[in-house]
């Protein structure tokens, strides 16, 4: 499905079917400049996505040799199909500590990190290696391709016309956005959603993802937008109250972590995260797929270092394993 979303310059939206995924699609935006192109986001390195992409830039007459890239952030589904562009020659523009931890991932090495970490905080080694068909694993992309390196408040001038780059760490360390100050138009990608929240997880070298969000919500909060067109579902005329509905979102389930530890005391993570409110259209914890129950053990973390850092609660490793409790 390809739909126009602005005039003036034209943007056009794609959605990448993403299927076996509750996220359903992936935006991929299209600014069609009078001399080059703009792709932002992919879809992930798999056939049915590459069909729905690849359908979408024909019916819009995009000649690639004319086409820049950017990628907002790491994760498979708005990277996957970066070769596609990158053989081809385009220039693909993206944060650079995403795309070293995209670089890191080849070897294994930040999977291992998040598995080690897991089995720290209580998740069994059976439910771990049932991630091996994680679909962020599976169809990410080969990283044979050389970026050009963003930076936050960076002007970009591509697609005729100029955006700035806006560093947004918390869903990934390296997350940026782009916005078009002329037209007041905001490439959210998945900082903000209108219909789901973003996930936040815990990442290595990155301390307090979530408190890391906050700022990033916050530091956003006050630009005029008069669309912002997210990563994936529908767009929004506004963000600001938006933003507090993420904000209170996350408020009311760091005040649900509390609950659970202070009437359990001594759970591990992967105890606390089943006694948690979760969308999954009234599956049990046991019934979560498992990419589903990954995420979710990625959030529930997330929010316990959050708590950890403001003192709320404190851990105690008992025979290698994380144990919470409120802090006295």
């Amino acid at each position: 499905m390809i739909e126009k979303v602005y005039t003036n310059p034209d943007i056009y939206r794609i959605q990448v079917e993403l299927p076996d995924n509750p996220l359903q699609y992936l935006n991929s935006y299209v600014i069609k400049g009078r001399t080059r192109n703009l792709v932002i986001d992919t879809g992930f390195n798999r056939p049915v996505c590459r069909t729905s992409l690849c359908s979408g830039l024909h019916a819009l007459d995009i000649d690639l040799q004319k086409t820049d890239v950017f990628l907002t952030h790491l994760h498979a589904d708005h990277t996957g199909l970066v070769g596609l562009f990158a053989g081809q020659g385009c220039p693909i523009y993206m944060h650079p500590v995403d795309y070293q931890y995209l670089c890191d991932s080849e070897n294994g090495s930040t999977w291992q990190f998040t598995e080690d970490n897991f089995m720290r905080e209580g998740m069994p080694a059976e439910d771990i290696k049932m991630q091996f068909s994680n679909q962020a694993r599976t169809y990410s992309p080969k990283i044979d391709f050389p970026i050009h390196a963003v930076r936050d408040g960076e002007i970009l001038h591509l697609a005729d016309t100029e955006l700035q780059v806006i560093h947004t760490p918390g869903h990934t360390k390296g997350q940026c956005c782009l916005y078009m100050p002329a037209q007041q138009l905001f490439f959210t990608a998945d900082h903000i959603l209108f219909d789901i929240t973003p996930n936040i997880q815990v990442w290595p070298n990155m301390k307090d993802s979530l408190e890391q969000y906050f700022q990033s919500l916050d530091n956003v909060r006050d630009l005029p937008v008069q669309l912002a067109l997210p990563g994936h579902r529908k767009g929004s005329t506004e963000i600001i109250n938006r933003i507090t509905a993420i904000k209170a979102h996350h408020a009311q389930r760091l005040q649900e972590v509390q609950h659970i530890i202070a009437a359990h005391p001594g759970y591990t993570a992967f105890e606390i995260a089943p006694h948690m409110t979760w969308s999954m259209r009234g599956k049990q914890w046991r019934e979560f797929p498992p990419t589903q129950k990954w995420f979710a053990m990625g959030e529930t973390l997330a929010h316990l270092e959050y708590l950890l850092h403001h003192g709320v609660i404190e851990k105690r490793m008992v025979s290698d394993i994380v144990h919470y409790y409120i802090a006295n």
